[in-house]
């Protein structure tokens, strides 16, 4: 289909109009128009989304705006070419997390939906790091630690330097009573990232770590490290 912009211009112009006006139902079903016209183009499906998880649409719909937005998501992957499916992948996994923290008896409800959707994008993008993340929040917020320990083992993988995921390794394992563990990993890290703006957190982590096992030696060679920076 020919693009028409200066239809798509007016669309655009009415949709902020009927927002500017609260009339959010009239500006949703308006802009929801491009989507039905172009519905191999990613950037409707996106600023659809985002009119959506607007403050002002979610007073208005309440729930039924993250149910929209993950019915969005679920339409962009069905239409979308496949390099640009990740998006949805991770714009659904994050809509999934906000659903989980306003209520989490909406997950209980619908655990069954959101595992058999992380498990099919696992499949397929085991090394997307953004999506790794997403995953993690929700076994998180799940109290499904193990889960949460086998992806965040995932994202270390293809990001050892990330310094928050090192972190969540670190409290993890510390929580676990492997402070040794977690010490071997942060020192790691500290070794192939000595210009890091992280380094003076990674200082104070790992004086602590030490601290906690009792190693005052070491705690102390690195507050001189620290006090250098």
């Amino acid at each position: 289909m020919k693009i028409d912009l200066k239809e798509i211009n007016r669309i655009e112009r009415l949709t902020q109009e009927y927002f500017n006006d609260h009339e959010i139902r009239s500006g949703l079903k308006t802009y929801r128009s491009l989507m039905d016209m172009y519905p191999k183009e990613k950037t409707y499906y996106i600023n659809y989304i985002d009119f959506l998880l607007d403050e002002r649409a979610i007073v208005e719909l309440l729930w039924s705006a993250y149910e929209e937005a993950i019915a969005c998501c679920n339409r962009a992957i069905s239409n979308v070419s496949d390099d640009d499916k990740i998006f949805f992948y991770i714009k659904k996994a994050e809509v999934y997390v906000m659903m989980i923290d306003g209520n989490s008896v909406w997950y209980t409800e619908n655990s069954v939906e959101v595992n058999s959707f992380i498990d099919s994008i696992l499949l397929k993008h085991s090394n997307n790091v953004v999506l790794l993340k997403c995953v993690m929040a929700i076994f998180r917020m799940t109290g499904n630690l193990s889960r949460y320990d086998e992806i965040l083992d995932l994202a270390i993988k293809d990001s050892p330097n990330d310094f928050m995921l090192i972190i969540q390794k670190v409290v993890s394992l510390q929580g676990k009573g492997n402070t040794e563990m977690a010490i071997s990993i942060l020192e790691t890290w500290i070794k192939n990232n000595p210009k890091s703006t992280n380094l003076i957190a990674a200082y104070n982590r790992i004086i602590l770590l030490y601290k906690d096992i009792g190693n005052d030696d070491m705690a102390d060679e690195y507050q001189d490290l620290l006090d250098n920076q």
